[in-house]
C-alpha cells in the first residue's frame, strides 16, 4: 500500500508541474537539448573542463556487442577491468577503473545517485538491460567533477537516458547464447504529440544457466519515460524497475577444484545424513528495485535556468541459504535449552531499503562564463534482518518458532551536499575551471547483526572537496589541460562492521585523495589521439584485503600512505566510412608504502607482517583494449575486439603465489542491417573469447596461522572459453 501511495504522489506532482503552460517548442533539436540539460549537464564534463573523460554512445556499444550490460558496455574504456561472477553475460558483473572497485565509483542516472547508501556499491544485476534505455555513458577518471551522491575515488560514471523520439516507433529483439542464455526486449514510443507529450516504454526478460555450475540468473525489468515541454518549462519522468533471482556464486572455485572442474560452485553443497554430497538448488540472491525520478526545468531568463529533481528508490530482497548441521545457539532463540544443539535449517537474510532525495541546480551562462550551483539532500533507510523459514520436523515449532527472526538492525543515513562549478574563458583559448563541494553525512546504526554483535553507533562526517584547473583549447581540434582535485570519502557500512569483526581493529577512518591530471587530445574526424598523466596520492585509502564476508562483500582496511600514478593513451582512425579502428592503453604503478599485514591466528593475538612497499590488490600495471570494424558491403559489418589485462595481485602482500596471470582476449562480431523505408531488421552475431584463452578475472584469498603454521585458502572466478551470442532485432520507425 505504501508503494502505491508513492506512485500516486509522484504522478500527481508530474501532472501539476506539466499543466497550464503556453506554446510548445517547435524546434525538436532544441527541445532535446533542453531535456538533456535538465538531467546531465550539471554533473557531466565537457571539453572546456580539465577532466579526463570518455563519452560512450549506445549505438557504438551495440555495434560490437550482442547483449551489453553496463559492466561489459564500459569494459573497453581506458583503465577498466571487468569481471563476471558466474562467467556469463547476465547476472552479477562488476568493473574497476584504475583499480578502484564499484564502491569507489560515483554512479548517476540522469544526475540522480545510484550508489547504495550503505554499501556505496552498485549492483548491476538489480538493473538488468539498463543499457537498452541509455543514449550515452560518460566515464570521468579520477576525482572528476562534483557529482551527486557517493564520493568518487577512482571514477565517475554518468548515464544519460535516451531522448524521446519525434515519431511513433516499435521494436523488439530476441537473443540466444551459450549456457542457455536468452534475452528478449520490447520497446515502443508514442512520438511527440501536438500537445507536447511523449512516452517511451521498454520491457526486458533475461535468463541464463551461467558458466559456473548452478550459477544461473533470471531477470526482468521495465523502463518508462515521459516528458512534457512548453515555452517556460520542461518536465521529465523516469520510472524503471528490476527484478532478479541469481544463484549464489560469489564464493568462487576452490583452488583444489580448479584442475578437476573449473566450473565448480561450492554454494549450496553439503553432505547429507546418508553420506551423499547434494546441493540445495535454491541458494539464491533475490532482489527487486524500483527507481522514480521527476525532473523539472524552468527558464528564468536567457542566462538562468533552474532544474529540480525529486527521486525515490525502493529496494527489497533477500539471500536464501541452506545451513547443514548448524549450531542453534547462533540464532538468538528465546527458549533454547541446548537440545538439540545442532540442526539443518534454511534461512533468509533480508534487505528492506528506501531512499528519498531532492536535487536543485541553478545554471547561469554568459558568453564567457558558465556557473553551476547545486544543492542535494537525501535520506536512506535500510532494515537488515534474518528469518529461519524451515527446519526438520521436531525442531521447527518445538525449538525454533515459525519464521523466527534472529537479528534485526537498522541503518539511517542523511547525505547533504552543495557545490559550485565555474568555467570562465580568459583570452581567446584559455578556460579556467573551479569546483568546490561541501558534503555532510550523518550515519546511524542500531540493533544486532546476524552473528548477534551489537552494531549500534553513530558517525558524522564533514568533507570539503576543492578542484581547480585550466584548459587550453588550442583549436577546435585540440585541447590541453591540467587540474588538481581533492576528494574525501566516508567508510561504508560493511567497512565499519566487518573491521570490528575481523581482528577487532578500530572503525575505518575516512579517506582523502589528492589527484593531479594533465593531458592532451586531438581529433580531426579521421584521426584522434589523447594522452593523460595522472597521479593519485591517498591518505588512509581503504584497500581490498583479498577477502570477502559471508554475503560477498569485499573486506577493506585503511593504509596510511598509498598512491597510483600512470599514463593513459587513446587512439583511433577512421580513414573511410567503411573502416574504423579504436584503441587505448594504460600503464600505472599502484603502491602501498610501509604496508603492515595483520593475519588471524588461533590465539587472541594477531600475526603481524611488516612488508614495506607493496602493490595494491587488483591493480594491474597494464590494461589495454582495441576494436576494429569494417563494412564489407552495404549493411554488413564485421569486426573484432581485444582486451589485455596485465598480471595483478589479489591481496596486498605482493606474494607471487597470490597473483593472477595476465590475459589477452579477442571477440569477433558480425552485424547485418536491412532497412525498408520505415522498417528495419538487424542480425548480430558475436563469438566471445575467439582463441579460447584460459583466464581468471578475479580471486579471493583467506589465510591465517594455526600455531606457527600458515594456512592459505584461495578461490577463483574463471571466465568461459569460446562461447556464442546471436541477436535478431526488428522494428519500425
Amino acid at each position: 500500500m505504501k508503494r502505491v501511495n508513492v506512485f500516486v504522489f509522484v504522478f500527481l506532482c508530474y501532472a501539476v508541474l506539466a499543466s497550464g503552460h503556453a506554446p510548445l517548442f517547435q524546434n525538436d533539436s532544441v527541445m532535446y537539448d533542453e531535456i538533456s540539460e535538465v538531467v546531465v549537464s550539471s554533473t557531466r564534463a565537457n571539453r572546456f573542463m580539465p577532466i579526463a573523460f570518455v563519452n560512450l554512445k549506445s549505438i557504438d556499444i551495440n555495434r560490437i556487442m550482442s547483449m551489453p550490460e553496463i559492466p561489459s558496455a564500459v569494459s573497453f574504456s581506458p583503465s577498466v577491468v571487468k569481471t563476471s561472477e558466474n562467467g556469463g553475460v547476465l547476472g552479477n558483473q562488476t568493473f574497476r577503473v584504475r583499480g578502484s572497485d564499484a564502491t569507489r565509483i560515483n554512479v548517476t542516472f540522469d544526475g540522480v545517485p545510484v550508489n547504495d547508501g550503505e554499501s556505496q556499491s552498485v549492483f548491476w544485476a538489480n538493473m538488468p538491460d539498463l543499457m537498452s534505455s541509455l543514449q550515452s555513458v560518460q566515464i570521468q577518471r579520477g576525482v572528476g567533477t562534483s557529482s551527486n551522491g557517493a564520493g568518487a575515488f577512482g571514477a565517475t560514471l554518468n548515464m544519460e537516458s535516451y531522448q524521446p523520439a519525434t515519431q511513433p516507433y516499435g521494436q523488439t529483439s530476441f537473443a540466444l547464447g551459450s549456457f542457455n542464455t536468452l534475452k528478449m526486449n520490447l520497446a515502443a514510443g508514442t512520438g511527440r504529440s501536438k500537445n507536447g507529450w511523449n512516452a517511451d516504454f521498454r520491457y526486458s526478460l533475461g535468463q541464463t544457466d551461467g558458466y559456473v555450475e548452478n550459477g544461473g540468473a533470471n531477470q526482468q525489468s521495465f523502463f518508462l519515460t515521459s516528458s512534457y515541454s512548453s515555452s517556460r518549462r520542461i518536465v521529465k519522468m523516469n520510472l524503471f524497475h528490476g527484478d532478479q533471482k541469481t544463484n549464489i556464486s560469489w564464493e568462487g572455485v576452490p583452488e583444489e577444484e580448479m584442475a578437476k572442474n573449473r566450473r565448480y560452485n561450492p554454494s549450496g553443497l553439503y553432505t547429507n545424513s546418508e553420506g551423499n554430497v547434494v546441493r540445495y538448488n535454491n541458494e539464491t540472491d533475490n532482489y527487486k528495485q524500483t527507481h522514480i525520478h521527476l525532473h523539472s526545468l524552468d527558464q528564468v531568463n536567457e542566462k538562468l535556468k533552474i532544474t529540480t529533481t525529486t527521486y525515490y528508490t525502493r529496494g527489497l530482497g533477500y539471500y536464501e541459504q541452506y545451513r547443514f548441521n548448524d549450531w542453534l545457539n547462533r540464532y538468538n532463540l528465546p527458549s533454547f535449552t541446548g537440545t538439540p544443539s545442532r540442526s539443518d535449517l534454511i534461512r533468509r537474510r533480508w534487505l528492506d531499503n528506501n531512499l528519498f532525495g531532492v536535487i536543485v541546480t541553478a545554471r547561469y551562462t554568459t558568453e564567457k562564463t558558465t556557473a553551476c550551483l547545486g544543492l542535494t539532500g537525501n535520506n536512506f533507510f535500510n532494515d537488515h534482518f534474518g528469518n529461519i523459514i524451515w527446519a526438520p520436523e521436531g525442531v521447527l515449532h518445538d525449538v525454533i518458532p515459525k519464521d523466527h527472526e534472529w537479528y534485526h538492525n537498522t541503518g539511517k543515513k542523511s547525505d547533504l551536499s552543495s557545490y559550485l562549478k565555474v568555467t570562465h574563458q580568459i583570452g581567446g583559448n584559455w578556460y579556467l575551471f573551479g569546483d568546490v563541494q561541501l558534503r555532510y553525512i550523518n550515519y546511524k546504526l542500531s540493533g544486532i547483526d546476524n552473528d548477534l554483535t551489537d552494531l549500534s553507533q553513530k558517525n558524522q562526517y564533514l568533507f570539503f572537496n576543492p578542484k581547480a584547473g585550466i584548459t587550453f583549447s588550442i583549436s577546435q581540434l585540440q585541447r590541453a589541460y591540467i587540474s588538481f582535485a581533492v576528494g574525501n570519502r566516508e567508510p561504508s557500512r560493511a567497512d565499519i562492521k566487518d573491521a570490528l569483526k575481523n581482528g577487532g581493529k578500530e572503525i575505518p577512518r575516512p579517506e582523502t585523495l589528492y589527484n593531479l591530471e594533465t593531458g592532451y587530445e586531438f581529433d580531426n574526424g579521421v584521426w584522434n589521439f589523447g594522452a593523460n598523466y595522472f597521479r593519485m596520492l591517498y591518505v588512509d585509502q581503504l584497500v581490498n584485503t583479498g577477502k570477502m564476508n559471508d554475503v560477498g562483500y569485499v573486506l577493506m582496511e585503511n593504509v596510511p600512505n598509498s598512491y597510483r600514478r600512470g599514463i593513459e593513451m587513446i587512439f583511433g582512425v577512421k580513414p573511410s566510412k567503411t573502416l574504423q579502428v579504436n584503441g587505448n592503453m594504460a600503464y600505472s604503478i599502484n603502491k602501498i608504502r610501509d604496508y603492515i599485514a595483520y593475519v588471524e591466528t588461533t590465539t587472541t593475538e594477531q600475526h603481524i607482517e611488516y612488508l614495506g612497499t607493496t602493490n595494491i590488490a587488483f591493480s594491474p600495471n597494464w590494461v589495454g583494449a582495441a576494436d576494429v570494424t569494417c563494412e564489407v558491403i552495404k549493411g554488413l559489418s564485421i569486426g573484432m575486439t581485444a582486451k589485455y589485462v596485465g598480471a595483478q595481485y589479489y591481496d596486498n602482500t605482493s606474494n607471487d603465489s597470490r597473483r593472477l596471470d595476465a590475459y589477452f582476449v579477442n571477440n569477433a562480431f558480425l552485424q547485418y542491417r536491412l532497412g525498408f523505408k520505415n522498417y528495419f531488421t538487424i542480425l548480430h552475431f558475436t563469438v566471445n573469447n575467439l582463441w579460447n584463452a584460459d583466464y581468471i578475472s578475479n580471486a579471493v584469498v583467506y589465510r591465517g596461522y594455526t600455531g606457527n603454521e600458515e594456512w592459505v585458502s584461495k578461490y577463483f572466478f574463471p571466465q568461459p572459453f569460446r562461447n556464442y551470442m546471436v541477436k535478431l532485432s526488428v522494428g519500425f520507425k
